[in-house]
């Protein structure tokens, strides 16, 4: 696939275990088109594709690539009018299908025709469609991964709430230790001015009973 694949995110919801979605969808020549169903671990899938209109004889031909969640190659057909890839997901995720054309003709267009079929074998819920229930599933996953992202930011303001409580004690600490040093210091001024004014006036009354003044 030498072209920059732009993403077509399409989930297919079936119906029943074995419904059958059909797409048809244009892939420009030189570009490609993709198509994404979330998947559960067991889930049986199978598609047959082909190539519904074309724009020119010379493009009228598709290739097409299945890949996992981990990106590993499950089905790989290049240059064909029809084909199918059937397989079993070996885990839970998103599975991709890409179609491209195999040769640039500017200006071309090919339609291809999609039909993708999903089994769930094992019951994932009391009537719940498998595609449905896979949803659900990633759904409740995204939102126990939120939660734990909300305990996180909780935890965090919790524990900020308690470093500035504890800074606000200390600074109340602080204060009251400046004020009782400030009363003190006050007091002892006002002992020392006291002091010194009591020994003016004894030098006083001495140097006026020398003088005989008193």
């Amino acid at each position: 696939m030498t072209a920059s694949p732009s993403l077509l995110a399409v989930i297919l919801l079936a119906a029943t275990a074995a419904d059958v979605d059909a797409l048809v969808f244009d892939v420009p020549s030189g570009g490609s088109k993709c198509l994404t169903e979330e998947l559960r671990r067991g889930a049986l899938s199978h598609a047959s594709y082909r190539v519904a209109e074309a724009t020119s004889a010379a493009s009228s031909a598709v290739s097409a690539r299945v890949a996992g969640p981990r990106g590993e190659e499950l089905h790989l057909t290049e240059g064909v009018e029809a084909g199918e890839f059937r397989f079993e997901a070996a885990e839970g995720g998103r599975y991709t299908a890409c179609f491209w054309t195999p040769r640039y003709e500017r200006g071309a267009i090919v339609s291809v025709d999609v039909q993708w079929t999903t089994e769930v074998r094992d019951h994932a819920g009391a009537g719940s469609p498998p595609a449905v229930a896979a949803a659900k599933e990633g759904h409740i996953d995204s939102m126990i991964g939120e939660l734990k992202k909300l305990e996180v930011s909780t935890r965090l303001i919790h524990e900020e709430m308690i470093s500035l409580r504890r800074s606000e004690g200390e600074m109340q600490k602080l204060n009251e230790d400046t004020t009782m040093k400030i009363h003190s210091f006050t007091l002892l001024s006002l002992a020392v001015c006291v002091g010194v004014a009591g020994l003016q006036l004894w030098l006083l009354k001495t140097f006026f009973q020398k003088r005989h003044i008193l």
